[in-house]
């Protein structure tokens, strides 16, 4: 077994090499199992694989299962998509992808095929530090709520925890996205609104963040069910990405036995009964 090369970027996130595509055994699986494990985001730079090579991988850490609404890139490799800025809208709001889905993607990991050669880097947030952070009175607060999330299509939503907990080691992390989470139901609708604007600035901020400036042929993976990404949309050059994902299982709450009953709207205008109006705080 050959010991790869860990280095961390940040406070998150991790910088592997050493990695041979040919002798991936399971010392090696293992090793990057508890990287990502510590890290939440591991950069294996210039590793170049061909799409195969992307999906085993992803194979490593479970069953790889395609994203919906993006098309693959050959059919014989059906689970590994394509991700092109010339003919695709850039993911440039912070996002965890598909939470919409009863069972969002646990791990992600992209290869960059063509970039210019600056700007459109990506970042990414950990959940886990952004809770952390959080006073204990709001963390127990947090602990009462769910949030609808939606594809905004209306053809795909499910209901998951404000805190989910990390099925492998048990912590806690925020578990809302400014692309996909709609409303908090134990909330009135303002009430809802003031506090998902509350806690997307809160895990946003720079001090929970790692970042990755790509060249050709890179390979960054990252832990979805405690994390959050962004495209830093900075340029005008053509991103060519290919991507796979790795299933993941149904969020748990941190606390299940906490989690409050749906809040009955009352029937008035200002309760955001109608679900019209926007509330500034």
């Amino acid at each position: 077994m050959s010991e790869l090369d860990i280095r961390p970027v940040a406070g998150m996130g991790a910088e592997v090499n050493g990695l041979d595509l040919d002798a991936i055994d399971e010392g090696v699986a293992a090793q990057l199992t508890k990287a990502l494990g510590d890290h939440l985001m591991l950069a294996l730079p210039g590793l170049d694989p061909s799409l195969r090579g992307l999906r085993d991988i992803a194979a490593l850490f479970g069953t790889v299962d395609p994203v919906p609404y993006l098309d693959s890139v050959d059919p014989d490799v059906p689970e590994v998509i394509s991700l092109d800025s010339m003919y695709q809208v850039k993911a440039d709001l912070w996002h965890t992808d598909a939470t919409f889905l009863e069972q969002p993607p646990a791990i992600a990991l992209l290869h960059m095929v063509d970039c210019p050669s600056h700007g459109g880097d990506t970042m990414f947030i950990d959940g886990h530090a952004a809770y952390d952070s959080l006073s204990p009175a709001m963390q127990g607060f947090l602990a009462g709520l769910t949030c609808i999330h939606d594809d905004a299509r209306g053809d795909k939503s499910a209901e998951h925890p404000v805190v989910r907990t990390h099925p492998d080691t048990g912590r806690p992390a925020l578990f809302v996205n400014k692309q996909f989470s709609r409303r908090i139901p134990q909330l009135s609708r303002p009430e809802s609104q003031m506090l998902l604007s509350y806690l997307f600035r809160w895990q946003e901020q720079v001090q929970f963040s790692a970042r990755w400036r790509w060249s050709p042929g890179d390979v960054v993976m990252w832990d979805e069910r405690v994390t959050l990404h962004i495209m830093v949309n900075d340029t005008e050059g053509r991103r060519e990405l290919r991507r796979v994902s790795v299933l993941g299982d149904r969020p748990a709450a941190h606390a299940p036995g906490a989690i409050g009953e749906p809040f009955g709207l009352p029937k008035t205008a200002s309760s955001g009964f109608y679900g019209i109006g926007s509330y500034e705080f």
